[in-house]
């Protein structure tokens, strides 16, 4: 089922599958994949899961080349009215009559997360978060093949095997890679400091030495460790709390070996190391209040240990897309005290980040495509540039504009009709947005397309120019609250209804103004009694609310929403005219001062 998806995918968009027309279609699979995917194309062609495909009856085909093999397959190429699907694992398998008659010649890319998360559920297996999913479908089909059904990839670590000391660099150095920019100052920093204390003009007890990498999934937090190490000279030891918990039989004496061995290993090494501990919100919370919790405190306490320790020539870099859930001691002075936020690529980033996956191909060339390809990772770019290379490599050329074109993701056009839905929501949370004082200017955009294979997509976005606030009062609060409430009220206002665009994943519009009406009632003591319930921390990841505050929360939430929808009725030919000029010209820019 795994290799039909994927097969699927890979042929959706060819003419013989959108016209169901005769033609040739070439697939290139993994070796030991081609008996699951010859399978997979007889399901497709049959379109009947169950039952057996007859090529004798079907005036369809599948027929399966291998490299080397003993038998050579000849494939009548003249069939009439037929749609043949040939497998096979190398370009240089095929025939050269084979080669010129073939419509298409494709190399199939990895199974998606979505597909992952599919055969989870078909084969009755728990289900696995997102981030364990993409390291799974960025790893190779025999790591798929042996993990895809295991029991629980909870604390699973897939990764590329340590390099020993003495082999060379796997990876580029750290200055030689795209993006990265939030980490370049502390390792240009760490890279003096470790020249000065190799010299022996500075104490290792004055060297910035521990860092916290922060960010989304996908962002390359663990091709920075590697690069780093490269740029600084040193080993990489990669571990993760997963990798500890998996020793042995996982109990508490086996993670504590573990543990320690890392460790150890780390300090054992002449030339000093780079430590890398992935996944650090995994180590444990001693505030955390379960039937672990005994667990979870003997294995902070020997981290804190550990991390107490001078090991000269040891740096110490961990990485977490959760540090809300990093015990607060872990992250004080003298330990991962420099905390280093990895965002998402800028445009101008997307494009060096695509050029560096294809070995130099100008980022101006490629900004055309890069400048579309919002809240895209650099793991989402370089699965695309393995996606344009294998469309070079199958036209047997170097890359070309066509096969930038023939990688990138597939779109679906909007209809009028939900263009101007987007529209109208985008600038009711624009006009919301200048009406307060903290808000300088807005920039509104629209596309024409959504990308076919991401969820929770809009269409549109807006980006605000704000005053930061040290000190925000309850006011500014509300007010955020209603910007972000604004989408949905003006498709109520205009079009008499909403739609599922404001919600529906974390970090939505009412996911977002559903926070701070939390944190406003529980922890500033914004809400009819000025009483504190928990800290920040504490409320967004664990605080269970009670009746009386999420009576509360509603409360705040009702007043802002009619204020909201007041306001853009009072605007209504405002809404309307910045609705007109944006699907006119899919983006503007609005100055609030």
């Amino acid at each position: 089922m795994l290799a039909y998806f994927v097969l699927r995918r890979a042929l959706r968009h060819t003419a013989q599958f959108r016209g169901d027309v005769a033609g040739i279609c070439v697939v290139i699979v993994d070796k030991e994949w081609i008996g699951r995917f010859h399978r997979a194309g007889e399901l497709l062609l049959s379109g009947q899961r169950r039952a057996f495909f007859n090529a004798e009856t079907s005036r369809h085909q599948v027929v399966s080349i291998e490299t080397a093999a003993k038998k050579p397959v000849d494939i009548d190429v003249l069939r009439a009215q037929a749609q043949t699907i040939v497998i096979t694992d190398s370009f240089d398998a095929l025939s050269e009559k084979v080669r010129m008659a073939a419509d298409e010649i494709i190399y199939v890319d990895n199974p998606t997360v979505r597909h992952v998360q599919a055969i989870r559920k078909l084969t009755g297996r728990s289900k696995v978060d997102a981030e364990a999913a993409r390291k799974l479908v960025n790893s190779s089909w025999s790591v798929i093949d042996a993990l895809l059904c295991r029991r629980s990839l909870d604390y699973l670590v897939i990764g590329t095997p340590r390099p020993s000391k003495d082999s060379s660099p796997a990876v580029p150095r750290l200055s030689e890679l795209p993006g990265f920019s939030s980490v370049r100052s502390w390792a240009s920093e760490l890279g003096t400091d470790l020249a000065a204390w190799r010299a022996g003009s500075l104490a290792w007890s004055s060297v910035d030495r521990a860092a916290l990498l922060i960010g989304p999934p996908g962002v390359g937090k663990t091709m920075c460790a590697g690069a780093l190490a490269t740029e600084l000279g040193l080993p990489l030891v990669a571990t993760s709390a997963g990798q500890w918990q998996s020793a042995g039989g996982g109990y508490l004496g086996d993670m504590l070996k573990a543990m320690r061995s890392s460790f150890t290993e780390a300090a054992a090494l002449k030339s000093g190391a780079l430590l890398f501990l992935d996944e650090l919100d995994s180590i444990g919370n001693r505030g955390h209040r379960s039937r672990h919790e005994y667990y979870e405190t003997q294995v902070v306490n020997t981290f804190l240990e550990l991390t107490s320790k001078e090991m000269p020539g040891v740096v110490l870099l961990a990485a977490t897309n959760r540090p809300d859930d990093i015990e607060s001691a872990i992250l004080r002075s003298g330990r991962f005290e420099r905390h280093i936020h990895v965002d998402l690529p800028t445009q101008q980033e997307r494009a060096e980040i695509l050029s560096f996956h294809l070995g130099g191909f100008s980022p101006d060339r490629l900004r055309r495509w890069t400048d579309q390809l919002h809240e895209f990772s650099p793991a989402d770019l370089e699965r695309i540039g393995r996606a344009i290379k294998r469309s070079a490599r199958a036209a047997g050329r170097e890359i070309e504009e066509i096969d930038v074109e023939n990688g990138m993701p597939p779109k679906a056009a909007l209809s009028e009709e939900v263009l101007r839905r987007i529209a109208i929501h985008e600038c009711g949370h624009a006009i919301v947005a200048l009406s307060c004082d903290f808000v300088d200017a807005v920039t509104v955009e629209l596309s024409y397309t959504v990308l076919e294979d991401r969820e929770m997509q809009s269409g549109g976005q807006v980006r605000y120019e704000t005053r930061n606030r040290i000190l925000p009062t309850e006011d500014v609060l509300r007010a955020q609250i209603r910007i972000s409430l604004a989408g949905l009220a003006a498709e109520e206002v205009e079009l008499g209804g909403k739609s599922t665009g404001a919600g529906g994943h974390l970090g939505s519009d009412l996911d977002v103004a559903t926070e701070i009406a939390k944190r406003m009632v529980a922890t500033w003591g914004m809400g009819r009694v000025p009483r504190f319930y928990a800290e920040r921390q504490h409320i967004e990841r664990f605080f269970q609310a009670s009746s009386s505050v999420t009576g509360e929360v509603d409360e705040i939430l009702l007043e802002e929403w009619g204020k909201v929808k007041a306001a853009l009725r009072e605007e209504r030919e405002t809404l309307l005219k910045l609705t007109s000029d944006l699907l006119a010209k899919r983006l503007i820019y609005l100055d609030g001062r």
